[in-house]
């Protein structure tokens, strides 16, 4: 076997599993950054998980395709040899009019032809993309019909450290996932607690036709009883029980955006228990886009009411992590599903009224939903009265531990070493204390993503004080603003004007 750096060496690839490394992604993303810091940091992480990873896995480099000479981008292969890193490629053993024959194959094809040339089974296949996105890959045997599982999963870390210890504690990632996902089912079905990843953030889930074990829920969080939670379904047909009503508008905004981070408000059956609900006759229902939610869902054979799995009114979880370092002993079973691509909680918006509104901001925002079902309400204020009919509506919530303040200029606070500095984008200015960005380059959606990790990460330093600056009131902004005040609204003298 022909190596990067020439050398001959025929590798035993049966021996442990095999991590392919897309060329293109990782190359943008590692060696694009125009600010030199970044770029250095983001170099070091990956080369460091590489290097914790190399003991344990094979590593290969998926080559572009359609190039018959060496690519003349090669820093990326440069930077993991200078590091130590044996790296082998998918167009090995392709020259001259071979390697004319990778024209227009996609990674998972060039993949799947080596995996079939060096004996490699799909259950050992790993795939690194940008983003610290990791694709799994299964032989669909063990899945059976109906199921939501893909044969290429992916999931995504909000660091590479997340990424390594996913992967070294998944052996056989994708069969350790079912296997996680078909006793959760059964934890369900059994009246217990199971912590579930979903695209928003990871939720605390039972059974929400049992009225005790929904209680349990309310117990791990320490949640008060007057707060409902959102219910969770894996299709249409398994929430129409649970409703009386199911008008035109609601049909087609969730037929548009099912399934996804919206939670629709209908009147609710019978058989929807009052616990469920804090009393209210609505319930509040979502059918989520994450497929290991959906499978589990769909496996354990009943609708699951989940709040976020956090202690009530703190900073909401993103990864399994999170849940344990809050929750850990109160539930029966976790799934860890890396990190939540939304990263905050649904749009929720109730049918009850003769006009549909909106009651908390979230993945989706007014202007999406208008488009698809015309003029619906949207108070930017709290209402007591939607108090019981929609989660997320108390005044105070999402909270550090840290005091959280809003204010217009965070480099007024440049120079307090004490002091956490949360940013939306850029900024040129020198702080002492601790930043967190989250997002470089002013991503609302990268934002939105990263806002409780990069939380979390400064509440995680004893610090004084945390300071923000508010997001543009446009689009997903709105949802990561109405978080911030929420969550500063904890401490008194929150706002700065």
């Amino acid at each position: 076997m022909v190596l990067q750096n020439g050398t001959r060496n025929d590798k035993d690839y049966s021996d442990r599993p095999v991590i392919f490394l897309e060329k293109k992604t990782l190359t943008e993303e590692i060696f694009a950054s125009d600010r030199r810091v970044d770029q250095r940091r983001l170099a070091k992480d990956f080369v460091s998980a590489l290097l914790e990873l190399k003991t344990h896995h094979h590593l290969v480099i998926v080559e572009e395709t359609g190039i018959s000479e060496p690519s003349t981008d090669d820093r990326l292969n440069t930077l993991l040899l200078e590091s130590g890193i044996d790296l082998s490629n998918t167009s090995e053993h392709r020259t001259g009019k071979d390697k004319s024959t990778l024209d227009g194959y996609s990674t998972v094809t060039q993949i799947e032809q080596f995996s079939l040339r060096h004996g490699i089974p799909a259950e050992r296949r790993l795939l690194i993309q940008a983003g610290t996105k990791v694709s799994i890959f299964s032989d669909q045997r063990d899945l059976g019909t109906g199921t939501f599982l893909p044969e290429m999963l992916a999931l995504c870390f909000h660091t590479y450290n997340d990424l390594v210890s996913w992967i070294l504690s998944h052996p056989t990632p994708y069969k350790n996932l079912l296997e996680g996902i078909r006793a959760g089912a059964e934890v369900i079905r059994e009246g217990a607690l199971v912590v579930l990843p979903t695209e928003t953030v990871y939720g605390l889930g039972a059974d929400a036709t049992n009225p005790t074990a929904v209680e349990k829920i309310f117990t791990a969080k320490k949640r008060p009883f007057y707060d409902p939670l959102i219910v969770h379904v894996s299709d249409t047909k398994q929430m129409l029980p649970l409703v009386t009503e199911f008008s035109e508008k609601a049909k087609a905004l969730t037929t548009h955006f099912w399934p996804g981070p919206l939670t629709i408000v209908l009147p609710k059956s019978s058989l929807v228990p009052s616990i469920v609900t804090a009393g209210s006759p609505s319930v509040a229902i979502r059918m989520p886009s994450n497929p290991l939610a959906l499978e589990l869902i769909r496996l354990s054979e009943r609708p699951i009411a989940a709040p976020s799995a956090n202690l009530f009114g703190c900073t909401s979880p993103t990864t399994a992590r999170h849940v344990q370092q809050q929750l850990g002993g109160t539930y029966d079973a976790i799934i860890d599903g890396g990190a939540c691509i939304v990263g905050i909680e649904s749009t929720v918006i109730s049918f009850l009224g003769e006009t549909p509104r909106i009651l908390r901001p979230g993945g989706i925002d007014q202007q999406a939903i208008e488009a698809c079902i015309g003029k619906v309400l949207s108070d930017r204020q709290d209402n007591p009265e939607d108090s019981t009919t929609s989660p997320g509506m108390l005044p105070s919530h999402y909270a550090t531990s840290t005091p959280l303040r809003i204010v217009e200029n965070p480099s007024n606070y440049a120079s307090r070493i004490d002091v956490g500095v949360l940013l939306f984008g850029k900024c040129e200015e020198d702080f002492l204390g601790p930043v967190e960005y989250l997002s470089p380059s002013s991503d609302p959606t990268e934002a939105a993503k990263r806002l409780y990790q990069a939380m979390r990460n400064l509440d995680s330093l004893s610090l004084s004080l945390i300071v923000v600056k508010l997001l543009p009131e446009t689009g997903i902004g709105i949802a990561v603003n109405n978080r911030l005040r929420k969550a500063a609204n904890n401490f008194s003298g929150a706002s700065e004007k």
